[in-house]
């Protein structure tokens, strides 16, 4: 799993590398920042082969901005936590 912030500002440029071939066959999960208090970004979570990662990473890190290991960690609970969530949700639907 990668995380990246994106300013908003660069919001369509990520958009059209999110577009590109190799890319858009990713797992691809977007959040704003605001879930760890910050304005003005989005977070990109990708998922997915490391080659087609490997594409991802060389064009994001274009407009990337870095993100400290624990924001990292935090958006990767936070996504985890919101998946379990769904995962129990059907679990009831279909119990």
């Amino acid at each position: 799993m990668d995380v990246y912030k994106i300013p908003v500002a660069k919001k369509v440029d990520m958009e059209k590398i999110l577009s590109m071939d190799q890319v858009f066959r990713l797992s691809i999960t977007i959040k704003d920042s605001s879930i760890l208090g910050e304005d003005g970004y989005q977070y990109l979570i990708l998922e997915g082969t490391e080659d087609r990662l490997k594409v991802a990473r060389s064009e994001l890190s274009k407009i990337s901005e870095k993100l400290d290991p624990d924001k990292v960690k935090k958006v990767q609970e936070i996504i985890e936590k919101e998946r379990q969530n769904v995962n129990d949700s059907f679990g009831s639907i279909f119990g």
